[in-house]
């Protein structure tokens, strides 16, 4: 069963696009409702367990649909996927936490430490303090990198595992 390259990543630049809105709304609400900071650091787990399902499964999808699957198409899956998604959440971070809500990441590690930890808030507060607060623009690129890197890792595992179980059948 044949099937164009091309068809098949506009398919999975529309999964990272859609991905990519999902996590945004994931973490927009959870800034905007003020969850609790184990809440809102939860969702970094929820939306990261969503991403690894998300690649596994074109992965298998691209394994179905052309019958066999190499490790640079698991690695093209998993790289655009989380390429597309770590570039909407890391520009909609900065775009919230440069102009919407400034002190949004130092009250969310206040509020962690006074729940969590009560007596070192003194310490955060004068850590905090002392460091540097300008944010630059640089900040989206290395974690969209870092999203790249996971999105490759994940990938590379999920496809030595298809491609390991197509080869021992």
């Amino acid at each position: 069963m044949g099937i164009s390259h091309k068809n098949f990543l506009n398919y999975i630049l529309g999964i990272a696009l859609v991905s990519g809105i999902a996590r945004v709304t994931l973490d927009y609400l959870s800034r905007i409702l003020e969850l609790s900071p184990i809440l809102y650091y939860l969702t970094f787990l929820i939306a990261f367990i969503l991403e690894i399902i998300i690649i596994i499964y074109v992965i298998k999808k691209y394994k179905n649909l052309k019958g066999t699957l190499t490790i640079i198409d698991a690695l093209k899956s998993g790289i655009i996927i989380m390429g597309v998604i770590g570039l909407c959440y890391c520009s909609m971070a900065y775009v919230y936490d440069i102009y919407i809500d400034p002190d949004f990441q130092v009250n969310t590690q206040l509020r962690f430490t006074e729940q969590f930890s009560p007596d070192q808030l003194d310490q955060v507060k004068q850590n905090l303090d002392n460091q540097d607060t300008s944010k630059s623009y640089i900040g989206v690129i290395m974690y969209t990198i870092w999203f790249i890197f996971l999105g490759a890792v994940i990938s590379l595992i999920g496809g030595s595992v298809f491609k390991t179980n197509s080869a021992s059948k």
